[in-house]
């Protein structure tokens, strides 16, 4: 039901723009342009898009992204989370009934208990490893706002532009007094689930206030108060300000404030996403000419932190 309410819209306005989705080359041109040092070439080979990255020769797979021994093992891993990213959080007083029901359904504790893992080893190459043991060798200690995180070295140079560039801004001060706690490497699953968080490889920050106000941050945690979590308006979630959420995507992160499965907190590294977001909006004006027409009604692919 879920790939349904999300492809069809997008099927029945953009006709051809959606093979090159479906089929997966613009995502994988989207890590290409995002990760060059990293990704050598985009190919179609064996009737599928495939992308090489340290030596190795990656599967679209639906949207799996395997390596070729494991290809054929679609059934045993789900998709990997890639969508266009949002300009804007996507407001709950505008979810027809059946999003809100199947957002319901995928907060359920079974349901993510028993969604397939993914297959990380194309994340292995972009990040430098699979094991605890492999990332924390590429981990470094970097000032944030006041405080020492560790994040992977490969985005220690961005997370000291965002600082800068929310420093620059007139309102910092005030921001920065009022954070509690920044936290960014944590060997971890996202909660609930078999998949890796972001944290385990150092690609995410957290950032969490001194006070809520009685506003909610995070889906998991609104849940355990309110069967209606998925519809708290906007204006009653706790936000970064503006100018830090925009500090953070010119560098490459997406703000989990933009999920259906909200995590306000929540930044992470993801180039590729806003790569990909540029790139479908350049084949829709060049193929048929309707962006900015329904763009707005294909909601993210559900993320969970």
């Amino acid at each position: 039901m879920l790939f349904v309410l999300l492809l069809f819209p997008l099927c029945a306005v953009f006709g051809q723009s959606i093979d090159r989705t479906a089929n997966g080359e613009l995502t994988l041109r989207a890590f290409q342009n995002s990760f060059p040092d990293k990704v050598t070439s985009i190919a179609f080979i064996d009737n599928d898009w495939t992308i090489t990255a340290g030596g190795e020769v990656f599967f679209w797979a639906g949207g799996r992204i395997l390596p070729r021994a494991e290809k054929e093992k679609i059934d045993s891993y789900g998709p990997h989370a890639f969508y266009r990213y949002a300009a804007r959080p996507p407001s709950p007083d505008t979810f027809p009934p059946q999003f809100i029901d199947a957002l319901r359904e995928r907060g359920n504790e079974e349901d993510r208990r028993e969604r397939k893992g993914t297959n990380h080893s194309f994340q292995g190459i972009l990040y430098g490893g699979l094991e605890r043991r492999e990332i924390e060798t590429m981990l470094v200690r970097v000032e944030f706002l006041g405080k020492t995180i560790t994040v992977h070295r490969d985005i220690a140079r961005a997370i000291k532009n965002v600082d800068a560039e929310i420093k620059k801004w007139n309102g910092a001060a005030a921001f920065i007094s009022s954070i509690d706690s920044i936290s960014g490497y944590n060997w971890r699953e996202i909660a609930g689930t078999r998949r890796m968080s972001y944290h385990s490889w150092g690609m995410a920050i957290d950032i969490q206030p001194k006070k809520l106000a009685g506003k909610a941050i995070y889906w998991l945690w609104e849940r355990q108060r309110n069967k209606d979590w998925m519809i708290v308006p906007l204006e009653k979630r706790w936000n970064p300000p503006g100018p830090v959420v925009e500090a953070f995507e010119r560098e490459g992160f997406i703000w989990g404030g933009k999920w259906p499965l909200y995590d306000n907190m929540h930044f992470e590294y993801r180039p590729e996403l806003h790569e990909f977001t540029r790139l479908l909006a350049a084949d829709l004006a060049e193929n048929d000419g309707h962006v900015g027409v329904s763009l707005h009604h294909i909601y993210p692919e559900f993320r969970l932190r």
